[in-house]
C-alpha cells in the first residue's frame, strides 16, 4: 500500500472533504445570525460586552480585527452585518480554492 497515489489520494480528498463540509456549515451559522433576531440579540449583548460567542469565537469582538476585517465603529447592527459578509466572503474564497485544488488533484492521479 505504499506509494499509491489513488490511496494517498483518498485520505487527502476526506481531509478536503471533511474541510469543505466545515466551511459550508458555518456559512449556513452565518446566514442563520442574519436571519434570526433572538440570535443577533445574543450577538448583540456580546459585542457590547466584547466577549467572545462559543462556536463563533472572536468574530463579533470589538477589539479583535486586522486592515482587513471590518472594525467597530459604535453601531452594533452595521458590525455585525460587516463582519458576517466579510467572513462570508473569506469563507467563500477559501471554499473555492479547496474545490479547485481537489478536482485538480483528481485529474492528476
Amino acid at each position: 500500500m505504499e506509494d499509491c497515489d489513488a490511496l494517498d489520494l483518498l485520505w487527502l480528498e476526506g481531509r478536503y472533504l471533511g474541510f469543505i463540509v466545515e466551511t459550508h456549515t458555518e456559512l449556513n451559522v452565518l446566514e442563520h445570525l442574519e436571519r434570526c433576531s433572538a440570535c443577533r440579540a445574543k450577538v448583540m449583548k456580546s459585542i457590547e460586552n466584547d466577549e467572545e460567542i462559543p462556536g463563533l469565537g472572536s468574530l463579533f469582538q470589538r477589539g479583535f480585527g486586522e486592515e482587513e476585517i471590518p472594525g467597530y465603529g459604535g453601531d452594533p447592527e452595521s458590525f455585525i452585518d460587516a463582519r458576517i459578509a466579510w467572513r462570508r466572503a473569506k469563507l467563500e474564497g477559501l471554499l473555492r480554492d479547496a474545490e479547485l485544488e481537489l478536482d485538480d488533484m483528481r485529474k492528476r492521479v
